[in-house]
């Protein structure tokens, strides 16, 4: 019984999740540190999906590798867009930074 009760103990001292290590480029502004990593890419190095990691926290969004404005021309070194939630939503990748949706700049910080 003793046993049990200080595994139970051990297993709910636990933290619920775990930081991440980064694998790839890490980009920062402020405190905020952000990653992504294509989920499956293509021969032509695309995917649909990316795993979006902000502060140590990991979520799968779509990607959208066209230009959304119609009658605006794509910008120079645009590469694609996350399409994740609140100011990520869209998080635009450039080749070397990235752009939230409040237009706060990401640059390299690893």
């Amino acid at each position: 019984m003793l046993k049990a009760l200080i595994a139970l103990f051990l297993y709910i001292s636990m933290p619920v999740s775990a930081v991440e290590k980064p694998e790839g480029a890490v980009y920062c502004h402020g405190k905020t540190v952000v990653e992504y990593r294509l989920v499956n890419p293509g021969q032509n190095g695309t995917a649909s999906d990316v795993d979006l990691t902000v502060n140590g926290k990991t979520s799968r969004y779509m990607t959208s590798y066209s230009w959304f404005g119609s009658n605006q021309p794509t910008p120079k070194k645009f590469q694609f867009a996350i399409l994740g939630e609140k100011q990520f939503d869209p998080l635009l990748i450039f080749d070397t930074y990235l752009v939230d949706a409040k237009k706060r700049k990401y640059t390299k910080c690893n």
